[in-house]
């Protein structure tokens, strides 16, 4: 059975609310809570007697009125837990609004490289290219070096020839593509503004 929004609200806020400890432990004959994680386990316990049906409706009254005595306390609780969440989403909105500003910053760079690839996703790959360039050729050089039996080495040569196409393949695409959509945007400024999927596509990508 569902668990009525107040005592839903009550036990999940018991770690928080230590004067509820005792009352509610009484009432199902549970040990009283030492510490917080112990609370959140009553709390768990109790949640999970309400949905299996296994409390009778009188104590279902008295833990009601037993969250009742504390409604004051369980709103102020509720307001401090609003105010983080709200703290928290303008911490991550101020980070969003400084990584458009780089962007943005970005964008309006005379600078050739980071005009072009203003996607942070193409220098990463870019400096993923690199890593490969240098690392791939010492990976083989070092599996011959310690012996391993050559169709492992077949086998390892093929996989890292594998990751090489891939990262250059992406790479080289997503390169392209932007490096072509930043021309045509030059172009044809106005054409972000238009409504089919080419106007679509530049405000996407450009």
């Amino acid at each position: 059975m569902p668990i009525p929004a107040l005592i839903g609200i009550g036990l999940s806020l018991l770690p928080k609310l230590p004067e509820l400890w005792g009352g509610i432990a009484g009432l199902f004959g549970k040990k009283v809570p030492d510490t917080i994680k112990d609370a959140g386990k009553l709390a768990g316990e109790v949640s999970d007697m309400i949905r299996k049906g296994e409390i009778s409706p009188d104590i279902q009254v008295q833990l009601e009125m037993k969250i009742m005595e504390y409604k004051e306390r369980i709103q102020e609780l509720l307001i401090e837990e609003k105010k983080i969440d709200l703290e928290s989403k303008r911490i991550e909105y101020d980070e969003i609004q400084s990584k458009n500003d780089l962007e943005i910053a970005a964008y309006k760079s005379g600078d050739e490289y980071v005009a072009r690839t203003r996607p942070m996703i193409l220098r990463k790959l870019f400096g993923l290219v690199c890593l490969y360039s240098i690392y791939a050729p010492l990976c083989v050089i070092a599996a011959y070096t310690i012996g391993l039996p050559t169709a492992a080495i077949v086998s390892f040569t093929e996989m890292i020839y594998w990751i090489g196409g891939f990262l250059f393949g992406t790479f080289g695409t997503s390169y392209l593509g932007y490096s072509a959509a930043r021309s045509l945007d030059k172009r044809n400024p106005n054409i972000k503004n238009g409504n089919g999927f080419l106007g679509t596509f530049m405000n996407k990508v450009v």
